[in-house]
């Protein structure tokens, strides 16, 4: 009996001392965390006060004097062109990547009220016809956007200079417009389709724009709980989270400089992975520590960049 037990009590350590160091490496790692862009104390401001950030687009109204140029004629009576219409295409068209709330600024708040505001110009709308064997013609359709976008509790312009985003169409066979012979360009038929080239280059603009916005505007979370490998963070889909997302946990200093606050330094802390996201807060489980550092209440984290890439645009 006493050998029974000893090699009982033996195996019992082993598999104890097993678990000790092959748990916590299989679910905690330990190497170097790479940190994102993007963080920002304005927008980890408003995590603290409880809510999220609201991004209100809006669209500047075309030159009445460049419309006829822009677009053929009658073309405007078919794509929307007015504000509202862009607007509502432009705000659409983020919201399919679900990393933002985005509200028309037209229909709801004055920019006072705003956290962001993007503002967007259509510069350019241009189509041209291609020769194709047989005869046949290809529309080559582009739109140049204009955009800019501000942070209202900065009043900087995270874009810097404006930045211009071309959206074109026709390009691949199946999308374009193709005219057979003969085919006049103000057949009603053959300007719907015309009109659909342009609809297309728009949403690609935008969809261009929005890529650009995601990734200065990448969603942040606060750390509200901290157990071993497991952490709760105030960050849900309300803020743009998905499951399975990656994000970096970042511990920063907070200075004062003039009468703002700002990030002095930032600090990569771990590497974890949310598979449960939920309304407004998210569970998730830290894969990697960075070496001599651990998660804790009051950090903040960040999407990783390659969740920012699995974004869904179309």
């Amino acid at each position: 009996m006493m050998i029974v037990s000893r090699r009982f009590a033996a195996s019992l350590l082993i598999a104890l001392g097993l678990g000790c160091l092959v748990g916590p490496v299989l679910a905690q790692s330990s190497g170097s965390v790479a940190m994102p862009n993007g963080a920002d104390f304005g927008r980890v401001r408003l995590l603290d006060q409880g809510r999220m950030t609201k991004v209100y687009v809006d669209m500047l109204r075309i030159d009445d004097s460049k419309e006829s140029r822009m677009f053929p004629a009658e073309m405007s009576k078919l794509v929307d062109i007015t504000p509202a219409g862009l607007t509502r295409l432009f705000t659409d068209t983020i919201l399919r990547s679900r990393r933002f709330e985005v509200y028309d600024l037209r229909s709801t708040v004055t920019a006072e009220h705003a956290d962001i505001v993007v503002d967007a110009q259509i510069i350019s709308a241009t189509q041209e016809f291609r020769p194709l064997e047989g005869g046949l013609q290809a529309a080559d359709t582009r739109v140049l956007l204009s955009v800019q976008m501000k942070d209202m509790y900065t009043g900087k312009y995270l874009l810097g200079a404006a930045v211009q985003v071309e959206g074109r169409n026709g390009l691949v066979n199946g999308e374009r417009a193709v005219l057979q012979p003969g085919e006049s360009h103000e057949a009603p038929l053959v300007r719907q389709r015309l009109a659909a080239d342009y609809q297309r280059a728009l949403r690609r603009a935008f969809i261009g724009a929005g890529q650009r916005i995601e990734a200065i505007l990448r969603p942040q979370a606060r750390l509200v709980s901290v157990d071993g490998a497991d952490v709760g963070i105030f960050g849900g889909q309300q803020h743009g989270l998905q499951a399975d997302d990656e994000l970096v946990v970042f511990r920063p200093k907070i200075v004062k400089l003039g009468d703002r606050e700002i990030f002095g330094s930032i600090k990569a802390v771990a590497l974890m992975r949310c598979g449960s996201v939920g309304t407004e807060t998210s569970q998730c489980t830290v894969q990697t520590l960075a070496p001599d550092y651990k998660p804790q209440e009051g950090d903040y984290a960040i999407l990783t960049d390659a969740s920012l890439r699995k974004t869904r645009w179309e």
